[in-house]
């Protein structure tokens, strides 16, 4: 019997967003597919916590293996943990991958990818990458590598001997195509019969829905449900511009408009830090919430913000935008126009797209946002009704569907 191996750092118990999505990618295949699941040592909210060695859960086998849980805030943390983790994947998949099966792999951590390669050649099994962020064009966007290094050279080209030798390559939007087709034109593979297929992310729609916002027990606890909130709920990592966001917040501080942040990254002990410095009474900063919450926070506020660095369009397509639009929520982006989330809140008109680093124009956008709530709503309205036409994991499910069955059918 051909199986599908998904290999991934993180599955469940893990809830942050990518945790929640490999599992469901999982346990939607398991309903055509025998589908199995190699994974990092389980964590909730990247801490390690219980969980069995093996088990099988929703029709999925879980073989979850060794490896370090250091601060992935820490530079060094995440590399350890990618190398040990990594390595015992590949050990692991190394012995149960059998010819003719396919394996599922993430992009994320870096290394995990070549993992899965090696294995699928030694054991001839199709590769199907599935890129959350392109490497090493997110190391040069996030200040860790310089484009003229030596280093970004080598990892072009292994990353472009990855591209070439993957039997499929999942995106997340059109313009992550199209900047691995610009690295796919670069090898002899370009005649070949296409080998994308963009797979955009989901909103959680049977969890995450519109609510009373007059009774938000989050905005009550708060004291804010008199402001125009904006809700930052996410990562705060060194791809996003939560620098804008802290210099927003200082131009704002005089008027009725609050930010809400939620969720752990590199860039929180920093706006901690800005936030008892400059004294931003219109900033709270709350740690990621319990999933049983997520939809209450999603739902306290009037926008939602999702900031980018320059440079990231093609890069990353960020997951978290599909739920705040299923909580009926305009968002305000700071991102390139051509990127995914830059496209969508143009063409569905809903959202603004502010350049990156522009915080004085995120700061005017907020405030235009909240002189005009009328338009905030209605932009909500449409969101939610674009979600569910475009955006639901049945669609996402059907597409990893053909996708896997297309291999299958090759093979035999």
């Amino acid at each position: 019997m051909q199986c599908v191996w998904v290999l991934s750092e993180q599955y469940y118990p893990e809830q942050t967003s990518t945790g929640r999505l490999i599992t469901q990618t999982a346990e939607g295949l398991a309903a055509h597919f025998c589908t199995r699941v190699i994974s990092g040592p389980p964590t909730d909210r990247l801490v390690r916590t219980d969980a069995p060695r093996y088990e099988t859960r929703n029709r999925v086998e879980i073989y979850r293996c060794h490896g370090t849980v250091l601060d992935k805030n820490r530079l060094l943390g995440r590399i350890v943990n990618m190398v040990t983790q990594s390595l015992s994947i590949f050990f692991k998949a190394l012995g149960a991958v059998k010819p003719g099966d396919a394996v599922l792999v993430v992009t994320n951590p870096p290394l995990l990818p070549f993992i899965a390669l090696l294995v699928c050649l030694f054991k001839r099994a199709k590769l199907v990458l599935l890129i959350h962020d392109v490497y090493p064009e997110a190391l040069v966007a996030s200040g860790i590598l310089d484009a003229k290094s030596a280093a970004v050279a080598l990892l072009n080209w292994l990353h472009r001997q990855l591209y070439r030798r993957a039997d499929r390559i999942v995106t997340l939007g059109r313009d992550m195509s199209a900047l691995v087709n610009q690295r796919l034109a670069q090898t002899p593979q370009a005649a070949l019969a296409p080998k994308i297929c963009c797979i955009p992310h989901w909103a959680e729609i049977e969890d995450v829905f519109p609510t009373d916002r007059a009774n938000n027990p989050l905005l009550q606890k708060l004291g804010i449900a008199d402001k125009f909130v904006v809700l930052y709920a996410g990562n705060l990592g060194r791809t996003h511009a939560i620098e804008a966001l802290a210099d927003a917040a200082t131009q704002l501080h005089a008027e009725p408009i609050h930010f809400l942040v939620l969720g752990p990254g590199v860039k929180r002990k920093w706006l901690h830090t800005q936030v008892s410095e400059r004294q931003l009474h219109n900033v709270t900063l709350l740690p990621m919430l319990p999933a049983d919450q997520i939809n209450d926070a999603l739902n306290a506020c009037d926008a939602g913000l999702i900031l980018f660095v320059p440079g990231m369009a093609g890069i990353s397509v960020p997951s978290r935008m599909y739920n705040q639009l299923a909580a009926a929520k305009p968002i305000i982006g700071m991102c390139d126009a051509t990127s995914e989330l830059g496209l969508v809140l143009a063409e569905e008109e809903i959202g603004w797209v502010i350049a990156p680093n522009d915080a004085n124009g995120l700061a005017k956008c907020i405030r235009f946002a909240a002189q005009h709530p009328d338009l905030c709503q209605n932009m909500g309205q449409r969101a939610q009704a674009v979600v569910q036409q475009k955006y639901t994991f049945k669609q996402a499910d059907e597409a990893y569907r053909r996708l896997f069955a297309q291999l299958f059918n090759a093979n035999s």
